[in-house]
């Protein structure tokens, strides 16, 4: 009857297993992504497309996760599930309807988020954040003129500060993608430093059909700094690839941990040469939109532009650690105004971009004291 006594022993630690499960114990993900859709605005019109990529993208990519949607476009906000059977097809699952709100709203937005972290609890989250953008230009003041927002909800609009409000609420990233204009800017990138690892975005205007999802679905569920960096160069690749002023593109991919020695970096720089920079002109610098005044910059053209060459190479070193992707095409289309465009021209590009105080911006320059960049940074050392 000894042999029996090994099959014995394996039946009553499988049991007692078995007995230690708890069927409501919630299931944890490797990663959940949520796609934040903040469409009841004039990009309305290209939900159905982004989705349909997305949907293609996962049909090709078995992940270990959720792809989650939040989607907004005037009524009834949905949260929204990407299913993908063993054969490919994916369906669209409704997680939850909402009443009518402001999703642009801090208090709205980190609720969107608990109810993604509680639903789906997860090792890794993943945050696209996908409406307009104009960085960390204040919407108050971007209301009189026709330019970009990061969340236009009607009439409505999140500032960076409100937008860190809100993630503070909820998980930390794995990386935040903004398919939105203007937002890889050093002082967007700062203020969300402690919310993301990887902050992924362009520094110029994002065209109308935005990431190609149905490309990059399987490495924005990657877990490693390279995934990231994939993401970034296949949205470059994509728009390099194509022709006329469709072939328009800059993006980066920022390590938010060299922030802070990025800021520090800067601050000694600009310290230095507040007289330089109390009187600088910026007419020669990189800019990477057709605004009048200017007011994104290439934030690596701007540093270059008044400090040495040990300075610069002090500071080339750290940007190099921050920003561990880059790439633009040759000329970037920008929308300044709806009805016409400009194309321009691009021989500096570092992959962050940045505002430079002048006489022509006093809209904008006594807002840009309560950027958290505008301290860390040194601005405060100058007359601006």
């Amino acid at each position: 009857m000894s042999f029996r006594k090994p099959i014995i022993f394996s039946l009553f630690i499988l049991l007692i297993f078995t007995a230690c499960r708890h069927d409501d114990e919630p299931v944890v993900y490797n990663q959940t992504v949520l796609v934040y859709m903040v469409a009841n605005n004039s990009l309305s019109s290209e939900v159905t497309a982004n989705v349909d990529s997305m949907e293609a993208g996962l049909s090709h990519n078995k992940i270990d996760g959720n792809l989650l949607i939040y989607l907004d476009k005037g009524t009834q906000p949905e949260l929204l599930q990407l299913v993908r059977d063993n054969h490919g097809t994916v369906t669209e699952k409704i997680i939850k309807t909402y009443t009518d709100q402001n999703s642009v709203s801090p208090t709205v937005m980190t609720s969107i988020l608990n109810d993604v972290k509680n639903r789906y609890p997860s090792l890794n989250y993943g945050l696209v954040l996908w409406s307009h953008g104009d960085g960390w230009i204040p919407p108050t003041n971007t209301k009189a003129l026709t330019t970009r927002w990061f969340g236009q909800d009607g009439n409505n609009f999140m500032d960076i500060p409100d937008l860190v409000t809100a993630l503070n609420g909820g998980p930390h990233f794995r990386f935040i993608l903004f398919d939105a204009c203007f937002m890889s800017g050093v002082e967007t990138a700062y203020a969300l430093r402690n919310n993301t690892d990887y902050l992924i975005a362009s520094p110029s205007e994002v065209l109308a059909d935005g990431f190609p999802y149905g490309q990059i679905i399987g490495s924005m569920f990657g877990s490693n700094e390279s995934d990231c960096i994939k993401t970034a160069s296949t949205y470059y690749n994509y728009y390099n690839q194509q022709s006329g002023y469709m072939q328009s593109g800059s993006v980066a991919c920022v390590k938010c941990s060299e922030l802070e020695n990025l800021a520090a970096v800067t601050k000694q720089i600009i310290t230095v040469h507040a007289t330089d920079v109390n009187s600088i002109n910026a007419t020669n610098i990189q800019h990477l939109e057709g605004y009048n005044p200017h007011l994104f910059y290439d934030f690596g053209h701007f540093i270059d532009s008044f400090a040495t060459s040990a300075e610069q190479s002090t500071f080339d070193d750290q940007l190099s650690k921050t920003i561990v992707y880059k790439a633009s095409t040759p000329n970037i289309l920008s929308v300044p105004s709806a009805g016409w465009g400009v194309i321009i021209p691009v021989s500096h590009f570092c992959g962050m971009n940045t505002f430079i105080p002048q006489s022509t911006t006093q809209l904008y320059n006594t807002e840009y004291h309560n950027t958290a960049w505008y301290t860390a940074a040194g601005w405060d050392k100058t007359n601006w």
